[in-house]
């Protein structure tokens, strides 16, 4: 969804690709009826030829009609393929159809490939059609939550010193990283934020995280790049770092709390970002109902199930060489420290002149016990994540610290982030 959100503008003809582009999801849904009828899990491969460089959409649709036999869609449209608003258009119609189906230009003609869909990925193609029709639908208000998302770099930026990029986790935002990024700022680093749509696939958000450490790496081939990432912008990291695309000039790579064989909590999700919009709502006056929708629709909890086909892809490559790897993980559940909190708030209500009272001693005595041994109980995990979900096979130095997942990050009662003296450590080496 990120591709067409660039878009989205008061200028005429960038609406009208998204418009194209919406036309062509009517298609796309009409297709993802006829796989689920039985048309056999065959890919399908159409060309469509090119007058001058020009596509006639109305052959395309032909092509569609004729051959799969699905509604057509009146257009007169002809556009330039070669054209900036022609090759936006071909971006917008990819950003439309699933993973292995492409739409391809090439000289005289234009290939459209579509793959077959399991169920997951059906459901999958009506979510992002859901997203992107609500974007289209209220232009204004997704125009302002994707001035949430993207890269954000110092100004100037120094490039003969190296660039700290610090990524978010799910159901979170830029924000979130403010506090880690001042400390390394203090500390004489130079930092740039990345957000992205915390619900939307993690592949999407990789993707578009990709589009920026690509552009970055263009205008600064020889600036130093290191990245820290906190729970679930590890994989969003991940999925540009370990992939094909990737254009490198990163030396460092921290992982804060990073579920890479994913986490049981996720699905509870929804809880987060119910959390997330509810402040959103009282602190942006541009937020909109929409922004439910187009960050998506929880795609990126499904990700993060331990048995999902994301984590088993990125698990299956191998690290990057030339790329140093740090995980730090926790070992204080946010369970303990909840338990501990309740145990505290009803001690508190008993009143303090009876709290020496025998039998009332006792049980003030209990509870305070109860809540200091929750507190310092370490275990198995930070919360939702595991310490075997956090490690990584080929990357040894791995680091167990006494907190929570949350307080691995951001301040905890005034306290700096728990893992920031390992990450000063391993970014000053």
């Amino acid at each position: 969804m990120d591709k067409l959100l660039s878009l989205v503008s008061t200028d005429g003809a960038e609406v009208l690709v998204l418009e194209w582009a919406v036309t062509l999801m009517k298609w796309i849904a009409a297709l993802l009826l006829c796989a689920s009828s039985g048309a056999g899990a065959v890919t399908h491969d159409y060309t469509v030829k090119l007058e001058d460089g020009r596509l006639h959409v109305a052959d395309l649709n032909a092509v569609l009609t004729n051959e799969l036999h699905v509604p057509a869609v009146p257009t007169t449209t002809n556009l330039d393929l070669s054209s900036p608003t022609g090759r936006d258009f071909v971006r917008a119609v990819n950003a439309c159809l699933w993973r292995g189906s492409t739409l391809r230009v090439s000289p005289g003609r234009a290939e459209l490939r579509i793959q077959p869909l399991g169920d997951e990925g059906k459901v999958r193609s009506l979510q992002r059609m859901a997203r992107l029709i609500t974007a289209e639908r209220a232009p204004e208000a997704t125009v302002s939550q994707a001035k949430r998302w993207g890269l954000y770099v110092p100004v100037p930026i120094d490039p003969n010193r190296p660039l700290v990029v610090l990524l978010h986790g799910l159901d979170a935002d830029r924000g979130d990283c403010v506090p880690m990024a001042q400390l390394i700022q203090r500390d004489g680093g130079q930092v740039a934020l990345f957000g992205y749509p915390g619900d939307q696939p993690i592949a999407d958000s990789g993707s578009s995280f990709g589009i920026q450490m690509q552009s970055l790496r263009s205008e600064y081939p020889a600036m130093r790049i290191y990245i820290v990432a906190h729970s679930m912008g590890g994989l969003v990291a991940r999925c540009y770092l370990e992939s094909p695309d990737y254009a490198g000039g990163v030396k460092k790579f921290v992982m804060i709390g990073t579920p890479n064989h994913g986490s049981t909590w996720a699905p509870l999700r929804m809880a987060l970002s119910m959390q997330e919009h509810y402040y959103l709502r009282a602190l942006d006056p541009n937020w909109h109902w929409t922004w439910f929708i187009t960050e998506g629709l929880g795609e990126a909890g499904a990700d993060l199930s331990p048995d999902s086909a994301l984590l088993h892809e990125l698990n299956a490559q191998p690290r990057r060489d030339g790329i140093r790897y740090t995980i730090i993980a926790g070992n204080v559940s946010d369970v303990d420290l909840v338990e501990a909190d309740v145990a505290t708030s009803v001690s508190s209500c008993i009143p303090k002149p009876t709290r020496s009272w025998w039998g009332v001693s006792r049980c003030y005595g209990d509870m305070q016990k109860f809540a200091d041994d929750h507190r310092a109980r370490t275990g198995e995990s930070d919360g939702p994540v595991t310490i075997k979900s956090a490690e990584l096979k080929n990357v040894s130095d791995f680091v167990v610290l006494p907190a929570d997942h949350r307080s691995l990050f951001l301040p905890d009662n005034n306290k700096a982030p728990a893992a920031y003296a390992i990450v000063h450590d391993r970014l000053a080496k």
